[in-house]
């Protein structure tokens, strides 16, 4: 985990004004938004921590191309962001089916291997879920950079971890909904996602 600056609460004395911010040097995080393209991605079989109704035992590894002959919700997960992860996780299960009935597929991308990830969602999961090794996919979304840490901007989370982010994705791999929570502020709504979901499936029948 990335040291830079993590023990900025505590400098004895305040930085003089004439000092460059080390924030202005820093690249921050651009999460992707509606209308642009998710860069396709792969899936390794051994990355799998729960098999739902994309990915069946056996099949090897896949990608994000083969897995949006239907849109596709794509969700970003973390146990480290303590009982906001517990939210979002409690959203995606309430609300599966009706995003399945709307004719959509979802796919959660953890940042923790497998043990990790079970030792905080004991119950049965309805959808897959596969480990984010190295925040690879992350990368790609926008939503992880080493030198924006989550940790820099909120209380509580104490991990190089992305931030919160759900997607959905045509079969073409542009976004057509987005949600991204770079401080952790705001609550992930499915009813929003499916609002849309029900748009998009009227325009293409």
């Amino acid at each position: 985990m990335s040291t830079l600056h993590r023990y900025a609460d505590y400098l004895p004395t305040p930085i003089a004004d004439q000092f460059p911010s080390p924030v202005r040097n820093r690249e921050r995080i651009r999460p992707l938004t509606a209308g642009q393209f998710f860069a396709d991605f792969y899936l390794e079989e051994e990355n799998v921590i729960n098999e739902g109704p994309l990915l069946k035992a056996g099949i090897g590894g896949t990608s994000l191309h083969l897995l949006t002959a239907q849109p596709l919700v794509v969700a970003f997960y973390s146990v480290n962001w303590n009982g906001y992860g517990d939210a979002l996780i409690a959203e995606l299960i309430a609300k599966h089916a009706a995003i399945e009935a709307a004719g959509a597929r979802l796919l959660v991308l953890s940042s923790e291997g497998k043990k990790h990830f079970s030792q905080f969602n004991r119950q049965p999961l309805p959808f897959d879920v596969v480990r984010d090794v190295q925040h690879r996919i992350a990368r790609k979304a926008g939503i992880y950079k080493e030198s924006d840490p989550i940790w820099g901007r909120v209380a509580g989370v104490n991990a190089d971890v992305p931030v919160p982010a759900v997607y959905l994705v045509t079969p073409s791999l542009e976004i057509t909904y987005s949600f991204a929570d770079v401080n952790l502020e705001h609550r992930f709504s499915a009813d929003e996602l499916l609002s849309v979901v029900d748009k998009q499936l009227a325009i293409s029948a």
